[in-house]
């Protein structure tokens, strides 16, 4: 394997993309089929394949089903992500990164990343002394 390919996710409405245009990411291709519209967005290497489809059941949340728990994006600065955004508090994950959650506007949690400047070596270490 060399790559995630893309993440799909499901929005209630066309104009719920808002939220992933403010975190960056363009529309790279459309696809309008008669029970849903299909719409890639494109933000660096990271790929959004994004189903529109009012008719969708809301996700559950408790208790989470099994399966995808949430997607991670990784930002060059977690301050400026909370700054245009309603976030939970900031924390620090295992590898010592600082991570927050945000919720799009289909309720779906979305984790944002603090890019992590320390070596792979560094990051297997503090995940083994956890």
């Amino acid at each position: 394997m060399t790559a995630l390919d893309h993440t799909a996710i499901i929005i209630s409405k066309e104009e719920n993309l808002r939220f992933y245009v403010r975190l960056g990411f363009e529309e790279i291709r459309r696809i309008i089929r008669t029970y849903d519209t299909v719409i890639f967005m494109k933000n660096g290497n990271v790929v959004l394949e994004i189903f529109v489809d009012p008719n969708h059941p809301d996700r559950l949340t408790k208790p989470e089903s099994l399966g995808i728990r949430h997607i991670a994006l990784t930002v060059d600065s977690l301050d400026d992500v909370v700054k245009k955004f309603e976030c939970e508090p900031v924390k620090k994950d295992w590898f010592g990164r600082r991570f927050t959650f945000v919720k799009d506007m289909d309720n779906q949690p979305i984790e944002i990343n603090e890019i992590c400047l320390k070596s792979e070596e560094d990051i297997v270490n503090g995940l083994e002394s956890n």
